[in-house]
């Protein structure tokens, strides 16, 4: 009589290597597709940037301003009217702005040669400490030179008004750009939304998203608004403070302020250091010079560490690790423009994951699941 069961048994046994083989490669033909995926992102958002940029601004805009709208729409004003008021008012009230610093910043960078010939007088102690250090260097390099009669390369890049012409053509063509998504958003968005909900068939399903839709834009928005307050805030008490200490242009150094703070960590300490080089060119005393970057700290620590975590922590908390290495990540892949957008990006992942269900374990990754309440519906 054959032994069937043995048989299987062996065939099972034979069989079970090659099988456990064959998952192992397709675990890791699945890791190595997510790598190649994510470096085709990466790929895409570098060289895609002068049109991803513009978009992800107008988005955060339209939020940060939605409520107005909707506001001027309670009021029987159409959405497009109200837009296009709101848009106006922000534009002016940023116009207004930036033409009260404008002259003083244009100041300062016209006297930035005199400003580094001051420094390097004031930091002259420091330079003798450091001449030992520039000795040795020099050897080395007299070690490493090249011979008399060779021929020295010279590597001469556009002209500086090359680049500023470059940048500021740039700069007003993704300014329009954000100009005309933000409107669009604002009278439109709402009417895309409907079409979109009105193309799911189930009408669980279109409650479903409609539910997750409001409840991530009330909370962002929310975070939005909170958080330009309180940059707000920090602008006019920097600038309270530079004109008590007397230090020149009191105004931009606090604009510098508030929109340097939309980067945590390095967007306070870039503050701090252009602070203590002003107060250095500005005063005589060590004192008096220090006095402004001191002031600053001390006003960015309180902000940083009791006020902002105690308005923002109750809706919203996030990781430092992932402020710190979001801020990086788009930092390089963006530039300066990324570094503003970073933690935005990263507060609307964050709210879209715990407002849905199978992504709240990135949620809770990014920086702690919200409490119950915390994410309301509309």
């Amino acid at each position: 009589m054959v032994d069937r069961a043995g048989m299987t048994r062996a065939l099972v046994a034979r069989t079970a290597p090659a099988a456990r083989g064959s998952e192992q490669v397709r675990r890791l033909q699945t890791w190595l597709l997510g790598g190649l995926l994510a470096l085709a992102l990466m790929y895409t958002l570098y060289f895609a940037r002068d049109i991803l940029l513009p978009v992800c601004l107008a988005v955060l805009l339209a939020l940060l301003l939605r409520p107005l709208v909707r506001l001027l729409h309670r009021l029987r004003l159409p959405e497009p009217l109200g837009a296009a008021l709101i848009l106006l008012l922000a534009l002016g009230a940023l116009g207004a702005g930036a033409g009260s610093v404008a002259d003083p910043a244009v100041g300062w960078v016209e006297r930035a040669p005199q400003v580094m010939e001051t420094l390097q007088v004031r930091m002259s102690g420091l330079e003798r400490t450091l001449a030992p250090a520039r000795q040795a260097t020099e050897r080395l390099q007299r070690m490493t030179r090249t011979e008399a009669n060779q021929r020295e390369v010279v590597m001469r890049g556009p002209a500086l008004a090359d680049i500023i012409l470059g940048k500021a053509q740039n700069f007003v063509a993704q300014g329009l750009g954000v100009v005309a998504l933000t409107y669009f958003f604002l009278a439109f968005g709402k009417q895309s939304l409907r079409a979109v909900l009105t193309s799911l068939p189930r009408r669980d399903d279109r409650l479903h998203v409609s539910d997750i839709v409001q409840t991530v834009q009330v909370n962002i928005t929310a975070y939005l608004a909170t958080i330009t307050l309180i940059n707000a805030v920090l602008a006019l008490v920097t600038a309270g403070i530079m004109w008590m200490l007397g230090v020149p242009s009191p105004l931009l150094w606090g604009a510098m302020a508030g929109l340097f703070n939309f980067i945590p960590y390095l967007g306070p300490a870039a503050t701090t250091l252009v602070l203590f080089a002003v107060g250095v060119v500005s005063f005589d005393s060590w004192t008096q010079s220090l006095l402004p970057a001191l002031c600053f700290i001390a006003v960015t620590s309180v902000e940083g560490n009791f006020l902002t975590p105690m308005i923002v922590g109750r809706r919203l908390t996030l990781n430092p690790i992932f402020v710190f290495a979001t801020v990086l990540f788009w930092g390089w892949l963006w530039g300066i423009a990324g570094a503003l957008l970073a933690v935005p990006i990263l507060a609307v992942t964050k709210i879209l994951c715990d407002a849905t269900p199978p992504l709240r374990t990135v949620g809770a990754l990014l920086g702690g699941m919200a409490r119950e309440g915390e994410v309301k519906p509309l």
